[in-house]
């Protein structure tokens, strides 16, 4: 159709569902591989549905454009509402990127949040000993 070809190398199959049988599916004379996960346009699809191992990589390409920025959130000379904005910018938009078509759970949704939180206490120095409500770190770094 429209002159495309499936190469049989780059295809992968993921099935759901499917407890009883394992079909093959052919392209030409060649068997597609059956994954129990792989990437796909730069998120994880897992067999089972869920998201974690999605929301794990999230948060570890997060915390590392986190920890690249260190040195802006070390520097006191700088406004805390425009490292906020720039952690929004950097950070929390490769933390949430894709996270509209996610199915998410209560674990997942708590996951997101600590990471969420951790930085924004880092950020405005404030440790967990200290007492201060999520909200009015939110409030404080965010405005």
């Amino acid at each position: 159709m429209f002159g495309m070809r499936f190469s049989p190398s780059k295809c992968k199959m993921s099935l759901q569902d499917w407890v009883a049988s394992t079909p093959e599916l052919m392209i030409g004379s060649e068997v597609v591989e059956r994954v129990d996960r792989f990437t796909y346009l730069g998120s994880f699809i897992s067999a089972c549905g869920l998201v974690c191992d999605e929301i794990s990589a999230r948060i570890q390409e997060a915390r590392l454009a986190f920890t690249n920025l260190r040195h802006l959130w070390r520097r006191r000379d700088i406004r805390l509402s425009t490292k906020g904005r720039v952690y929004c910018a950097a950070v929390r938009s490769i933390l949430l990127y894709g996270s509209v078509k996610w199915p998410v759970r209560v674990e997942d949704i708590r996951k997101l949040l600590l990471f969420y939180h951790r930085c924004l206490r880092n950020i405005a120095r404030i440790s967990w000993d200290h007492r201060v409500s999520n909200a009015v770190v939110r409030k404080r770094v965010l405005g």
